[in-house]
């Protein structure tokens, strides 16, 4: 029940990852500059976020509570530290709270524009129903490249979700923002899988399906389409965006064009940390392209 247990079980360093990427999609959205209510709206929304995905988190460990107990007994679980009760009980406040959040947004939202805000709504109950079948219900988890997808789509819901703080949603801007991000995860879920092959054990991953290379071969290509977004909204001068701007991005570009001789090479937990560089990269080129501009 110490504090540090609760952290590990939630997973604290990857909601530490993403409740940024929530700022990003607002930054984006915001040409004009953040508001002290969009400021406000965002932070909602980031808590709404960063609780929600400390409920996925548990539910993951929860469902895996009898593997974990073979092969991760150190985990918070199995080594009894928090209790399957207590996580439970964990779960359910999570939600409710990420739910609280989203609601108090949504009146505050209502009173300024007397509508709902039903983008963040509807992008909320998406993302509830992608965890729910990912873990449970369709167990998207162990049908491999449709897991991979549910996870990435996510990833690029929360960009926008962010964005919604601004009823900017919708902008061609956020939305490549949030399709490159998008396609690096997948690229990168996608050669974790290669890298776990050996030891994933009852799921249908997609190297398991076409083979190691294939599988490569498929992530890199989904790699490179990231690429191509990422320069398209300064190709075609999106929003504030100018050509020159581009420059950015090339840490990110230079990151996804060699990837190939890693790939090629085998080194799969090498390829999967540069697409995670690359996507880290790529958010901070966006948003360092949107303030210059």
């Amino acid at each position: 029940m110490a504090l540090p247990a609760w952290m590990e079980l939630m997973r604290l360093k990857n909601i530490a990852l993403a409740v940024p990427t929530v700022f990003i999609g607002a930054w984006i959205a915001a040409p004009q500059g953040m508001s002290a209510d969009i400021l406000i709206a965002t932070v909602m929304l980031a808590t709404a976020v960063a609780t929600f995905m400390g409920a996925g988190n548990t539910i993951n460990d929860i469902k895996d509570y009898a593997t974990d107990c073979v092969n991760h007994p150190e985990r918070v679980l199995p080594s009894e530290r928090i209790s399957v009760t207590q996580a439970k009980r964990f779960v359910v406040f999570s939600v409710i709270s990420s739910f609280t959040m989203v609601l108090t947004y949504s009146m505050m939202f209502y009173s300024e524009n007397t509508s709902l805000p039903w983008a963040t709504v509807i992008i909320w109950i998406c993302a509830g129903f992608l965890t729910y079948s990912y873990e449970a219900g369709l167990s998207t988890k162990d049908r491999g490249f449709i897991g991979n997808l549910a996870i990435s789509l996510m990833v690029g819901l929360v960009i926008i979700f962010g964005a919604t703080a601004s009823n900017n949603h919708l902008d061609p801007l956020v939305l490549c923002v949030a399709l490159t991000a998008m396609l690096i995860n997948l690229a990168r879920e996608i050669l974790k899988d290669c890298e776990d092959m050996s030891g994933d054990e009852g799921r249908d991953t997609l190297p398991m399906r076409i083979g190691l290379e294939n599988a490569r071969m498929v992530g890199y290509v989904i790699a490179l389409g990231g690429m191509i977004i990422a320069s398209v909204p300064y190709y075609f001068e999106l929003g504030t965006l100018r050509i020159g701007l581009i420059i950015f991005q090339i840490p990110t570009l230079l990151n996804l064009i060699t990837l190939n001789g890693v790939i090629h090479g085998g080194d799969d937990h090498r390829a999967q940390k540069r697409l995670r560089v690359a996507m880290a990269t790529g958010l901070i080129g966006f948003v360092a392209s949107v303030a210059i501009a």
